[in-house]
């Protein structure tokens, strides 16, 4: 290819030169329209933050009266939660304290976030955020993740933790027209207009509403998951013996007993199910003696958690006798009623039955 000849005279240089720092302010130029638009954008997230914000207050004042009423039920779950609060405020502030510093680099010492001047400045935010000096991206970033792992410890869900993973998530991305992957903060900041980069740091802090909420409302749940749910209540008498000797004892347990008709108990006695859905254990004995036995019952909770209940118990098994004797003579006598004593240990008198050959019976008393 043959060399062009044309020669520039100064001036076209001058013109040129001029053209091309014009083309560059115009692509560094943002529309004052875009930036009204952040503007907007960065009100509707304030008035977001502050609706999330009363949200969880609600929640948290949910637990602290659940706490009051029932101290060694809620007490730990309280805790939790304070803490989560205390940590949420701090990056809260932390952010704050960022977005006021990056408004201060483009408008000086009076800088105020809600009159912000040089809302264009393409400048201050990368100072703030990326320079070695402030470094307060990187600071940000260690901040946030530390949150994350914090936040999503108290969640149980994993659909939620999923989510706030995505929401604070602080890993390496491409952004359109570069070659590789940037770090989070240089990514999010650089060459950001201020207005873009403050935008961009409530919503942030939206996140961080988010993530508490989830957080706090997981606590408030968990007070009651490990609950057995009930929808029938019932009172039952557990005497220690139905037979009481005259003159003794009778001792019984009067108790009232909750159930999930929906979800039964399992009932296992030595090692084996009980398959009787309502608790009934029957069998046959087949010796005399006093026996013992033991279980448990296992129990299913809101939670997706099951706990034992061991129990214990015993019985006496005794030969069937029956006593029968004359109570004035030793002998019977036809023709004249003869009083007769019959009885059977451990049956109730009115339960008895009696019947002879060679006579009649009628009970008396």
């Amino acid at each position: 290819m043959a060399e062009s000849v044309v020669r520039l005279s100064p001036r076209q240089k001058m013109i040129n030169l001029m053209y091309i720092v014009l083309t560059a302010m115009l692509a560094l130029n943002v529309s004052s329209d875009v930036l009204d638009g952040f503007v907007q954008v960065e009100d509707g997230l304030a008035r977001t933050n502050s609706t999330v914000g009363r949200r969880n207050d609600a929640v948290y004042s949910s637990l602290e009266s659940f706490t009051a009423q029932n101290p060694e039920k809620g007490t730990p779950w309280l805790e939790k939660a304070s803490q989560i609060r205390r940590h949420s405020a701090c990056l809260y502030a932390t952010i704050d304290s960022l977005k006021l510093a990056i408004v201060r680099e483009a408008d000086g010492a009076d800088g105020n976030l809600q009159e912000i001047n040089r809302r264009d400045d393409l400048e201050a935010a990368a100072v703030v955020m990326l320079s070695p000096s402030a470094n307060g991206g990187r600071r940000l970033r260690e901040a946030i993740d530390a949150y994350r792992s914090h936040v999503t410890s108290l969640v149980s869900d994993s659909v939620k933790r999923a989510s706030i993973n995505e929401a604070l998530s602080t890993d390496p991305f491409r952004r359109p027209g570069t070659v590789s992957p940037q770090k989070w903060e240089e990514a999010k900041f650089e060459n950001q207009p201020v207005v873009a980069a403050i935008t961009l740091l409530t919503k942030l802090q939206n996140d961080v509403r988010y993530a508490e909420g989830e957080a706090l409302a997981n606590l408030l749940a968990a007070v009651d998951a490990g609950d057995v749910r009930v929808n029938e209540i019932n009172a039952f008498v557990i005497p220690q013996s139905r037979m009481v000797m005259r003159g003794g004892k009778y001792s019984a347990n009067i108790v009232l007993a909750a159930v999930d008709t929906t979800a039964r108990p399992e009932i296992f006695i030595g090692g084996k199910k009980l398959t009787d859905e309502h608790g009934l254990y029957e069998f046959v004995t087949s010796s005399t003696g006093t026996f013992d036995y033991s279980g448990y019952l296992e129990v299913s909770h809101g939670d997706g958690t099951s706990t034992r209940h061991p129990f214990s118990s015993s019985y006496t098994v005794m030969e069937p006798t029956a006593t029968v004797s004359a109570t004035m003579m030793n002998v019977l006598y036809a023709g004249i009623d003869n009083p007769v004593s019959i009885s059977v240990p451990g049956v109730p008198m009115n339960a008895v039955s009696a019947a002879m050959t060679n006579g009649t019976l009628t009970r008396k008393g």
